[in-house]
Parts: C-alpha cells; structure tokens; sequence
C-alpha cells in the first residue's frame, strides 16, 4: 500500500464515524520509568468535539500533497509528511502503547506532579476492524489558573457558575498514524512529542560548519553549539545551507550588505580574513542567521534594498 492509498483510507475510515477514545501521556517522573498515560473519560459533548477536530483533520481542505518525511525540511502550505511507521521507533512504540486507552487509571485533575509532566493526549478511533491514533501537544498550561473569586458563564441569558478546573483543548492535530504510516501535519509539536530533534541537531551542526568555511565565524564552537540547541536557530540554518546562492556566500558579498542596513555584527580579523563573531545574548544571536539568509535582500537592477521581516521598502 502507497501513502496516497492509506491516506484515502485514512479519509474513508473516518467518514464512517468511527468510535473514539482519549488518554494524556506524561513525561517520566524520573529518567529510569516510563511515561505515564490517564484515560480521559468523555461527556457526550466532548466527545463529538474530538470526533469532530479529528475527522477534520483529515477531510478539510481536499486532498493534500503528500510528500516523504525529512525533519529538516519546512514543508508548505497544504503539504502533509509520511513515514513508514516502522521507520520511526518512537511513535510506533506510543501506536502499540496506546492502544487500549480505557484500560488506563482515569485522569485525576488534582495530580498536580502529572499535570506539570504532561506531554501530549492520544486519541485512538475504532471501528470495523480499523484504527487510527492521533496525537496532539498538550502541557499543564492548558489547565485555566483561574483567580480568586468564582467563575460564571451565560447560558440562555442567565449567569451560572462552573464549579471544578478547566482545561482548554485546542483543534489542532500533530500526527496521525494509520494502515503502518505516519502522518504529520505539524512538524514542530510533532518533533516535541516524539524527541525528533536529535536528527536536527547533526544537521544544524554540519550546516554550521559549511557557513564556516565560507564565511568565516571567530567563535564557531558557540555559534554551532547556539543553533544545535535551539530549534528555531537550527531551522533557519539548515534553510540558509539549502539556498541557491549558498555555495557562492562569501565575506565579501556580505560586507555591503553590513554596511547599508548599518548591522550591529562584530567582525574580527584573523590571519588576514574577516571573521564575523556570533553574540549569544537573546537580541543578539539570530543577526549572523539573518544576514546569511534572505531577510536581507539587493536588488541590483532597481537598486532598492529592504528587509523582508518588516516588508519597508529603502530607497
């Protein structure tokens, strides 16, 4: 079977309406146990709102394009990701995990340790034969920390007040398993829930050293060891190492560009070459990413500059 296939399946499977069930998943207490799930028992109400955000999912928006996994790749608008599920030991471990969620201890809302070691929920559809596991990030923030007082809703004009906790579910799915694939619909929560980042760290890291040897940078080790630990750095780099113009960049293609928006990037020279010295400070280290990317941009025939964050166009 195709991913376009199981995919097609996936859609008829769920226009049958197929039965539902819920359990949140935390972290380990400690690095030696496993995670932790609770059932997640369901009012009428809520579960045709899970119904309804999974299904959806699914069948909003057509068919969409269908492309192989890669961790370090963004993809666009309308594109969803595949995985043989056996090619991706951790979710097909939480697909087999998770397969029997009524089984579990129920949620208890008073846990206060689970709730700040939550992870993500599982939703797990049932019916004919067929099953499909969906999964979404999920943390104790979700749970409203409400203020002293009490609080009430308006229901058929009156006012009446919601006695116990609240927590806010959003509509989003992250993944989705069925028919041995894996589908991702939000890479970022997806790379979260599973610890996919490892892969991405080996990338940004290689990328890094590319940069290096064609623009120069005086404190690599930090520079790489910032992009390799934080996922938005690490991203914009292995973008910056797919670019057209990559195997061109040069010092020397950079130094005008410097020097017209006026950026604040130390330059350091070493046996002769210009070394551009990476800041770690939160305002500061995202400037050598920027500069190398496109957020700055010539156009040598109407010789307007402008920034693409902030789309002002400089003459």
């Amino acid at each position: 079977m195709t991913a376009e296939e199981a995919y097609a399946g996936l859609a008829e499977f769920l226009k049958t309406n197929p039965t539902i069930e819920i359990a949140t998943v935390a972290k380990p207490a400690t690095n030696e146990l496993a995670q932790e799930a609770r059932y997640l028992p369901l009012a009428d109400s809520a579960d045709a709102f899970f119904r309804r955000i999974t299904t959806e999912a699914i069948l909003e928006g057509g068919a969409p394009d269908l492309r192989p996994l890669d961790l370090t790749y963004k993809p666009d608008p309308g594109t969803i990701e595949w995985a043989k599920i056996d090619e991706v030991d951790a979710v097909r471990l939480a697909a087999e995990n998770y397969e029997h969620l009524a089984r579990l201890s129920p949620f208890d809302p008073t846990d206060e340790p689970y709730k700040k070691r939550l992870l993500f929920w599982v939703a797990n559809r049932t019916g004919s034969g067929a099953r499909a596991c969906f999964f979404r990030a999920f943390s104790g923030t979700a749970e409203l920390k409400r203020k002293r007082g009490a609080v009430f809703v308006n229901r058929d004009g009156s006012f009446r007040r919601i006695e116990g906790q609240l927590f806010v579910f959003d509509e989003n799915i992250d993944c989705v398993v069925f028919s041995d694939y894996l589908f991702v619909l939000r890479k970022n929560d997806y790379r979260r829930i599973f610890d996919q980042f490892e892969q991405i760290r080996l990338a940004a890291r290689q990328a890094a050293n590319a940069l290096h040897t064609r623009v120069p940078i005086a404190n690599l080790q930090e520079f790489s060891d910032a992009c390799t630990a934080q996922p938005v750095m690490a991203d914009k780099l292995i973008a910056v190492q797919r670019r057209d113009y990559f195997s061109r960049l040069t010092y020397e293609m950079l130094e005008p560009v410097i020097a017209e928006f006026q950026l604040d990037i130390p330059v350091e020279q070493r046996e002769g070459r210009s070394h551009l010295v990476f800041r770690t400070a939160p305002a500061e280290r995202m400037k050598i990413l920027r500069l190398v990317d496109d957020d700055y941009l010539r156009s040598s025939m109407t010789d307007h500059k402008y920034e693409v964050n902030s789309k002002t166009t400089k003459t």
